[in-house]
């Protein structure tokens, strides 16, 4: 349980909460370099960790929080900034090595300077670049720091050291070479920017291409950005190649760390994120002269139509850029609040994004957790929280109480759908989801009273989904949305052979418990949450009494101007335009964006989640490498036109 603070400490965090909603760096830095602070004032904070350095939370206010970092000798943070975030580092025992480091124009950061920290000394900044704390592997001493972050470390970025063997220089750039702006650097980002590269030099086309990335590195995106080794792959490894020509790529390169990979295997993700990263820099490295590659770590704000053709692409921080096509690989927005007004009282103890970094480090392993949403998300945060430490349960809330399931142990072939899909698609109206759904059942059914697996039937849709999609109407779309979406997504988004074994031991132990119901009301003390639920087919209530409560019910939809500023900016322009799902955005079979008019824009493109209105499955890696491929190809053949003066904007 969080340990309450006293002495000093306590002292300290009054001095906080009187500085009001927003805390300047002078005021944090007085506050702490005045209270005095001894290891004494910490100890019960002081908890040494032998994976990695430990973050203890004192106090959690809306305008700022306080830890305390417990560091073993030869333990470090990664290059990182602090969005935003003032903050105020003390040394109470040991000495750190602060390394401040530049961001490389390949995306890679390389050290500046260091500097040492001793004990007693405070260090503060305001978002001040991107930087390392560090116990060396020569100190005799654990290093303990204190913290006080204000606002809260709501997020961060994280960033990536270049490697011993450093990347070859990038060429330098030239103002008249013909520039592509890729918005988004997680998977659909990276592999369309890799596309791009391998396409214009293919075509003998000199080309820059430009990845904007909000977060600190490019290639891992929400999904592949976990640190987490127990969160696998969904999919097996031979099955996640990047490149649509190269269905071993994956597999290949997973070899070089263990020669014993298989394909059929589920893989880290964090493994992935590091794969289509390093795809991304060696195809341009491979490449050379003939392909210019510049990541930036920035946010766009403004995406606007210069008079003459192309773009200008205005950054947060960084220069402005003119770009002859912008594609849009924006992905999954950080999940919306499932509680909204039914929520009284402070919100310190709602975890609104589980893959926010630390989100989870918070929570002690005594104290019991709710976790809203059951899909793969929950899962996951499950596993992060059952460690064998765990004393207190995990419950598990969602509408229909229904969880993933599993990969089959021996999978078999899909069965072939294609004449169903055929039959259905010929009805007049189009397929009606509830006839699709019973006919897939039905014939599930058949299958296992053949002893077969149902889910060949499942995967029998995946090659039809596109085609399945396109022939509901609207109002069918809605239905399937509404009605019939939360079957489908767990029986096709299936969880690991493995994790579903680990999964299923916490259920048959009792410390994790599924409860079907809504929240009809949470209320908070700043210690622990009391949530009224209604329960699925019952008119009574249920109480729970949960220390923290996590938000789990999956991504928002990403194509309102609230969601991001450069959709934002589009949308007002009427360059784009949502789909009346709220799905994503309206675009054409290549990808090109349709705007209000409902004309296409010839160099403006989408890729990945953003175009589910058209496609319904449009985040998985099948899709997202043809989808990049596709655009790619079509970007550097409107690129050659332009250039040769034969393009009309």
């Amino acid at each position: 349980m969080t340990h309450l603070p006293s002495g000093k400490l306590a002292e300290l965090v009054r001095k906080l909460d009187a500085l009001g909603p927003a805390p300047t760096l002078v005021d944090l830095a007085e506050a702490m370099a005045t209270t005095g602070l001894t290891m004494e004032d910490v100890a019960e904070f002081v908890r040494p960790n032998s994976r990695m350095y430990n973050r203890a939370l004192v106090a959690l206010r809306e305008q700022y929080e306080l830890l305390v970092m417990t560091w073993l000798p030869g333990q470090t943070s990664v290059p990182h900034d602090h969005a935003g975030s003032i903050c105020v580092m003390q040394v109470l025992q040991g000495a750190a090595t602060e390394g401040s480091f530049q961001v490389a124009a390949d995306g890679y950061v390389d050290v500046d300077y260091e500097t040492i920290v001793p004990a007693g000394e405070i260090t503060a900044g305001q978002d001040a670049g991107v930087h390392t704390v560090l116990n060396p592997a020569t100190s005799r001493e654990t290093l303990v720091t204190v913290h006080a972050y204000a606002p809260p470390l709501r997020d961060f970025r994280r960033f990536i050291q270049r490697p011993q063997t450093p990347t070859a220089p990038q060429a330098p750039q030239r103002d008249d070479t013909p520039t592509v702006v890729v918005v988004g650097g997680g998977f659909s980002g990276s592999m369309t920017a890799a596309q791009v590269l391998r396409s214009a030099a293919a075509a003998g086309q000199k080309l820059r291409v430009v990845v904007v990335e909000r977060r600190g590195a490019v290639g891992e995106g929400v999904a592949y950005g976990t640190r987490e080794t127990h969160h696998l792959l969904n999919v097996p490894a031979g099955k996640m190649s990047a490149w649509p020509d190269r269905p071993d790529d994956f597999v290949n390169w997973a070899r070089t760390r263990d020669a014993k990979i298989r394909g059929d295997e589920f893989l880290p993700r964090r493994w992935y994120g590091e794969y289509v990263r390093e795809t991304l820099l060696n195809t341009a490295q491979e490449l050379g002269a003939a392909a210019e590659l510049s990541v930036r770590f920035d946010e766009v704000r403004r995406v606007a139509r210069r008079p003459s053709g192309g773009w200008l692409v205005h950054l947060a921080h960084g220069t402005t850029i003119c770009a002859d096509a912008v594609v849009l690989a924006i992905g999954h927005r950080p999940p919306s609040d499932p509680i909204g007004v039914r929520w009284s009282g402070p919100r310190t103890r709602l975890i609104a994004d589980p893959w926010r970094p630390f989100a989870l480090n918070v929570v002690e392993p005594d104290e019991p957790v709710v976790v809203i949403g059951a899909g793969l998300t929950a899962v996951d945060a499950v596993l992060s929280l059952a460690h064998p430490k765990r004393q207190a349960p995990i419950t598990i809330l969602s509408r229909r109480g229904l969880l993933p399931q599993s990969h089959a142990a021996a999978p078999q072939p899909p069965v072939d759908l294609k004449a169903l899909v055929t039959e259905l698609s010929a009805k007049p109206g189009g397929i009606r989801a509830v006839e699709l759904s019973r006919r897939l059942h039905r014939l599930a059914r058949e299958v296992v009273a053949k002893k077969g697996d149902w889910r060949t039937v499942v995967d029998g849709v995946r090659p039809h989904t596109a085609a399945i999609w396109g022939a509901m109407s609207a109002q069918q779309r809605q239905r399937f949305l509404v009605r019939l979406r939360p079957y489908w997504e767990v029986h096709r988004h299936r969880m690991a052979l493995s994790i579903g074994a680990q999964f299923g031991e916490l259920r048959d132990c009792d410390w994790v418990d599924v409860v079907a119901g809504r929240i009809v009301s949470a209320q908070s003390d700043g210690a622990t949450v009391r949530l009224a639920i209604a329960e699925r087919g019952s008119n009574c209530l249920k109480e729970l009494d949960a220390a923290w409560v996590i938000n789990c019910t999956g991504p928002a939809p990403s194509n309102s101007a609230a969601a991001n500023p450069a959709i934002g900016s589009l949308l007002v322009d009427g360059w784009l335009q949502p789909d009346e799902l709220g799905l994503g955005l309206q675009t054409t079979p290549h990808g090109n964006a349709i705007g209000e008019n409902g004309r296409e824009t010839a160099d403006l493109f989408v890729v990945g989640t953003l175009r589910k209105p058209q496609y319904w499955e449009s985040t998985a890696v099948p899709e997202l490498r043809g989808q990049a491929a596709a655009v790619a190809e079509r970007t550097v053949a409107l690129v050659k036109e332009r250039r040769a003066g034969s393009w009309q904007v």
